[in-house]
């Protein structure tokens, strides 16, 4: 067997890993983090066991899996203008990756990089895993939000609220808007044009970030 699941932990925090079923830690996954699930759950110290790779198991009930469209920003060590780039895929109800150019994001101010969970903090979203509050629906907001905006919820605790995905005017200017809010957002119109599309067309449930 072997499927794909989310980190989803109930309070955002990170998940650790251990050597085996119920065993020794070895490390951790930030919430969010897409991993490939290769065992069935097996039963230890009153919790259930999958594992994840050579010597690596979780505990099952901190994964989410995800069947239907969805979007995953995967964040890199590439930035713009003091911006941590995001690696987007557009992952239909197939499971397969249609958006065949590259699609980046942004998020939090160019001063503010470490994704936190402080309300207004104006950093980056917290890792995990969001629901669309209404799928497939892109509303028309102007300013910063740039034409553009599909609000969606943290499924963890988190003090941060009014989340959305949009697209950023600013991301490639130098200039005191730079960055986001706090949300995620495309950097340029092809991008937005993109995600946009994707979200009217195959209207995903679900946004990972990680």
């Amino acid at each position: 067997m072997g499927f794909t699941a989310y980190i989803s932990t109930k309070d955002g925090d990170s998940l650790t890993v251990r050597n085996r079923a119920n065993g020794e830690p070895v490390g951790s996954l930030i919430n969010g983090t897409e991993v490939n699930v290769i065992s069935e759950p097996v039963f230890s110290g009153s919790r259930k066991w999958v594992q994840i790779g050579a010597n690596r198991w979780i505990a099952n009930d901190f994964i989410t899996v995800i069947r239907g469209a969805r979007i995953v920003a995967n964040r890199t060590t590439e930035n713009i203008n003091g911006l941590r780039v995001y690696n987007v895929r557009l992952i239909d109800r197939n499971g397969q990756v249609i958006n065949t150019s590259t699609v980046r994001g942004v998020s939090g101010r160019a001063n503010n990089q470490t994704p936190s969970h402080v309300a207004a903090s104006q950093a980056p979203l917290p890792f995990g895993v969001y629901k669309f509050d209404f799928p497939g629906v892109v509303e028309f907001k102007d300013g910063e939000f740039g034409g553009v905006w599909s609000s969606m919820t943290p499924t963890f605790t988190t003090g941060r609220s009014e989340l959305g995905v949009h697209y950023d005017p600013s991301a490639l200017k130098q200039n005191s808007n730079s960055g986001t809010a706090g949300c995620f957002a495309t950097p340029t119109t092809t991008e937005r044009d993109m995600v946009t599309n994707f979200i009217r067309t195959h209207k995903p449930v679900y946004f990972i970030c990680y």
